[in-house]
């Protein structure tokens, strides 16, 4: 029961922060820069959290995506993209499942892995194959006429 208090308040505080800090509108490429950097380390640590079986801290890392993917929902709105508007709720779904996944009494770590990186590869990569061109050698930006 001590455990739990623990993970739960962790996860309450970590929610609060994502909300504060989550709360602005993106306006500029260094905003959606910060954000995508954001995305990438909460994902990377959502996985590794996954592998070491530190549920609780992968579901620190969902409220983390999370709040970063509704920041990003208006940000495409405005921009009338509606297949990133689809990727963003697609991948909202997602983590609620993998979120329930995680809460479970008993979890099941490789169906945890499986959808860690269903939301990687099918919201992210589905993102970043529409609107973004370059690798991780010259780097990325995004396609013309896109910010």
């Amino acid at each position: 029961m001590r455990r739990f208090t623990m993970h739960t308040t962790v996860a309450l505080v970590a929610l609060a922060g994502a909300v504060a800090i989550g709360q602005g509108k993106i306006t500029t490429m260094e905003e959606y820069t910060k954000l995508m950097k954001s995305n990438a380390q909460a994902n990377g640590a959502l996985n590794k959290a996954i592998g070491s079986a530190a549920y609780a801290d992968a579901r620190t890392q969902i409220t983390t995506l999370r709040q970063n993917l509704m920041t990003l929902q208006p940000f495409w709105a405005e921009r009338k993209k509606d297949d990133a508007v689809g990727f963003i709720k697609a991948g909202l779904t997602r983590l609620d499942d993998l979120d329930k996944t995680l809460a479970a009494g008993t979890v099941d770590q490789m169906a945890a892995q499986a959808a860690a990186k269903e939301f990687g590869g099918n919201t992210c990569g589905a993102c970043h194959k529409t609107y973004r061109e370059g690798d991780a050698q010259t780097g990325f930006k995004f396609k013309p006429g896109v910010f």
